[in-house]
């Protein structure tokens, strides 16, 4: 089980909404910093920067 540093959308999200992302892809930018891809794309529309260190989000690896 890989754990997300801060995934923003489901941190906004009630627990219930937070337990159906677990089949979602997880990301890795460069920054080392992991998200669900499924909310990290929302959020790239909007700020190609990293929510936590603010660095360029550049996409290291994806994986389950």
């Amino acid at each position: 089980m890989y754990i997300i540093n801060a995934c923003l959308r489901c941190q906004a999200e009630s627990k219930k909404d937070t337990l159906g992302r677990q089949d979602c892809v997880v990301v890795w930018g460069e920054c080392n910093h992991s998200f669900h891809h499924c909310c990290m794309s929302l959020w790239i529309k909007q700020n190609n920067r990293c929510p936590l260190c603010q660095q360029e989000w550049s996409i290291q690896r994806m994986g389950k």
